[in-house]
This record gives C-alpha cells, sequence and structure tokens, in this order.
C-alpha cells in the first residue's frame, strides 16, 4: 500500500540549533514538501524542538499543524512515568496518536530496560484514555530482541516498537535483522541512512541522506509496508550525525565490520553526502557523548560556515524526501 510520510524535526536539527528554524516553519515546511505529517522532538526539560508545553504555545502548534491537515507524532526520551505523564498531555493538546519513547543514553543498559516496562504498564490507562500509543524505541544500545521483550512483557495494544532503521548498527545488528523482529509491532518509525567510516583504527557511523548510505532501505521500506501495521513511515535525515559503536565488534549481534550495511566508506568528504564539520572532525577527533551531534554543530563558528551548513542540511532533506517518494509508490 501507499504510507503515509512523516518528517522528523530532527532532520533540521543544524537549522534549529543555530536559530534558523521553528516549530511553526517546520510545519509549513513540512507541507510544502507534499507530507502528510510531522513527527516533533520534545525530549528533555526544555522539550528541544517543540520548545513549550504553555498550552497557549499548544494551541497556536495545533492550529498550524490542522491548517496543513497533518498528522503528528511526538518524540521523547526516558521512561519515568512523571516525564511520560507531561508528554502525553502534549501529545492530547496537540492531537498527536504516538509517543516515541527510548530508555538509554549509556547507562545500565539492562536494568533501564526492566524499568521501562515497569514504567509503561503505570502509564498505560492514560494512553487508553488519549488514544496514545508508545512507541518504544531501538535507540542505539538495545537490540531489537531487547526492545520486542518489553513490549511483550507490557502486552497492551498501546505499547508497540518504534523501529529505527539505522539505530542497531551502534550494537553490530544488521538493520533488516532488527527490522524483521521488531516490525510485527509497530507504533512508529525513523527512516534514515547511515555509513561507516574509520578514524584512525575505530569504525564510526555517520548520518547521510536517504539513498546515498549503506543500508538497503528499498528492503527496510517493503518490510514495513508488508510485514508490520504501519500505516506512515517518518523521514529523519540524520545529516551532520556521528556516533561510535557502543560494544565493541565481539560482544554485538553477530555483524562484522566490512560486510553488508557495515561497508567502510573510504572517502566521505563530498559534503552533499558528509556535513563539512564531520571531515574536520575526523582530522581532530574527540570523544563523543550521546548528543555529540550538538557538540559538532558548534564546530561552524561563523555565520557564513552555518549558512553553509544549514544550506547543504535543506539539500540532503530535499534529496531524501524525493528518494523516499519513490519508494513509496
Amino acid at each position: 500500500m501507499v504510507m503515509l510520510l512523516g518528517l522528523e524535526t530532527f532532520s533540521y536539527h543544524l537549522a534549529f540549533a543555530y536559530g534558523k528554524m521553528d516549530i511553526f516553519k517546520f510545519i509549513e515546511k513540512t507541507a510544502e514538501f507534499g507530507l502528510d505529517g510531522v513527527q516533533i522532538n520534545a525530549e528533555g526539560d526544555n522539550l528541544a524542538h517543540l520548545g513549550s508545553d504553555d498550552p497557549g504555545f499548544l494551541r497556536e502548534v495545533k492550529a498550524t499543524i490542522d491548517r496543513f491537515g497533518l498528522f503528528v507524532e511526538i518524540d521523547t526520551c526516558g521512561t519515568h512515568p512523571d516525564s511520560l505523564t507531561r508528554i502525553l498531555n502534549i501529545c492530547k493538546a496537540l492531537g498527536a496518536d504516538r509517543m516515541r519513547v527510548y530508555s538509554s543514553v549509556g547507562g545500565d543498559v539492562q536494568k533501564e530496560i526492566k524499568q521501562a516496562a515497569i514504567d509503561f504498564k503505570q502509564v498505560v490507562p492514560i494512553c487508553k484514555d488519549y488514544g496514545v500509543q508508545i512507541a518504544y524505541e531501538n535507540h542505539e544500545y538495545e537490540s531489537a530482541q531487547e526492545i520486542m521483550d518489553v513490549v511483550n512483557k507490557v502486552n497492551s495494544d498501546y505499547v508497540g516498537t518504534h523501529v529505527d532503521v539505522g539505530n542497531s548498527m551502534m550494537i553490530w545488528e544488521e538493520p533488516i535483522d532488527a527490522i524483521m523482529k521488531m516490525a510485527p509491532k509497530a507504533a512508529s518509525s525513523h527512516f534514515k541512512d547511515h555509513i561507516v567510516v574509520m578514524i584512525g583504527d575505530q569504525p564510526m557511523i555517520i548520518g547521510v541522506p536517504l539513498g546515498k548510505g549503506n543500508i538497503d532501505l528499498v528492503e527496510c521500506f517493503r518490510i514495513l509496508d508488508q510485514q508490520s501495521p504501519l500505516e506512515r513511515i517518518n523521514i529523519e535525515v540524520c545529516y551532520g550525525y556521528i556516533a561510535p559503536f557502543h560494544r565493541s565488534e565481539a560482544e554485538g549481534l553477530g555483524a562484522k565490520l566490512g560486510q553488508g550495511c557495515f561497508q567502510i566508506v573510504q572517502s566521505p568528504y563530498d559534503p552533499d553526502v558528509v556535513a563539512p564539520y564531520l571531515s574536520q572532525y575526523l582530522k581532530n577527533p574527540f570523544k563523543l557523548s550521546a548528543f555529540s551531534w550538538s557538540d559538532l554543530a558548534k564546530m561552524a563558528n561563523s555565520e557564513s560556515q552555518r549558512e553553509e551548513l544549514v544550506t547543504l542540511q535543506e539539500k540532503a532533506i530535499v534529496d531524501s524526501v524525493e528518494y523516499v517518494k519513490q519508494l513509496n509508490t
């Protein structure tokens, strides 16, 4: 079938970081692309790209979404019931029926996974009242099976998987394998592309425009279309994103460097593929954290450099949207 297509605000993370994009411009831009919905990142206390949960502000956001006839989903992190309840109230105010959640940014993953099931059970009654599904994401640290174990343990129609087609790579899990496991219980998605580069003797994962990376997106789309209950796919353009592997290859999920999606790209310096500041990082690497993309964005320290990056990011999004539209026929 033909899927509805949404766009995640992270696709414009550079424009947001440089003050050249806000949630209202993003909604309008998504509509200009002829897409069907928005997926809004509302992580942390400051609510990231949404920016506020003031009731008047949320009414303005909803009015803008409604004016363009778009669906809306919310992305958040952390599974504490108080945090989830806050985001569920935002979902209700905006008319969102999906809430993406992930647990880990590098803590005790097994403890966080166990806690997620406990926390989700506490808020399922609110989800039911509001008509909002929790979509639990494989977010760089968790395997597809671990995500499925939580969803199955909660055993509710209001808790499913959030299938991120690239995040499994950080733990040496082939994307197709992860998607196949998570698809039957899918509630939402991030559709993206990655390459693998070497920094010294360390492999690193870099986000690229969709269709220019190592992931077999044609097969990913087919699986989500034919083997999941999804009626929407959310495009997340990770241009300007870089992440390390979070497990050693020996401790990973079986993938091998140089094989499949983990083939090494030798020259990732084309600015249409890799943000220019990433090539600067490759020459002088520093320790990466869970949110290193925000630190890397600061490497553009002049207005002209920021303008260049925003222009390149826009091109990456335009190319990615066109690519996914071609898949969706």
